[in-house]
């Protein structure tokens, strides 16, 4: 589950993010807004997001997370009440405060397909058609609609649903929608580009938390 959530958080901000710079531009079709966004997204700099992480199944809520994520290149850090996760781009270190324990992990290329920012930068040319959706406004606000849906529908995501706020440019809705009945509905605010994050934000401090059990799983 916890992967799951990771998932869900990074696949809608990145991708939201995908189409910040040419949203405003109707012209082009959503596939050329998200090849020519999806480069300059890579050299940004480092980026910071507040989000509220909301999961359905069948229609029904089952439960909210809030966050906040720093990313800086294929670097990140996530924070939410349930779990403080970094990785620098190699190892990844999850402290879950209930159990005042850390695990470290050096994850797989697979498995980075479900907690690493960058494994979404090309998701949309991976088995997925995406299109320029119709809604124009959203919570009182004029939005552009981006849509990606998977080619295989048993792909763990299914579809993906994205509202830009068309005078920010921000990405202030998004829904993933698995195989299945459950779907998530990500709300990002607060969101900041180019912060100047160090390396070591993206690893583990021990002595910020000095009595935490470590289980290395490397």
């Amino acid at each position: 589950m916890k992967n799951k959530i990771f998932t869900y958080i990074l696949t809608g901000i990145f991708l939201g993010l995908f189409s910040l710079s040419l949203a405003a531009q109707e012209t082009f079709t959503a596939k050329e807004v998200l090849d020519q966004t999806a480069s300059s997204l890579k050299k940004a700099g480092g980026i910071k997001a507040d989000f509220t992480l909301t999961t359905y199944s069948h229609g029904s809520p089952q439960g909210e997370t809030k966050g906040t994520i720093c990313l800086m290149g294929n670097r990140f850090r996530l924070n939410t009440p349930n779990v403080i996760t970094w990785f620098d781009g190699k190892t990844q270190w999850s402290y879950l405060p209930a159990n005042n324990e850390v695990n470290i992990a050096n994850p797989t290329q697979e498995e980075l397909q479900g907690i690493n920012p960058l494994a979404f930068l090309t998701m949309y040319k991976q088995g997925y058609t995406c299109r320029m959706g119709a809604t124009k406004q959203y919570g009182g606000r004029a939005v552009h609609e981006v849509s990606l849906t998977a080619e295989d529908y048993e792909q763990q995501i299914a579809h993906l649903t994205l509202y830009i706020d068309r005078t920010t440019l921000f990405p202030i809705y998004i829904k993933v929608k698995e195989a299945g009945q459950n779907y998530n509905i990500i709300t990002v605010s607060n969101y900041t580009a180019n912060e100047k994050w160090q390396e070591k934000d993206f690893r583990f401090n021990p002595e910020q938390y000095p009595d935490a059990e470590v289980i290395d799983l490397r």
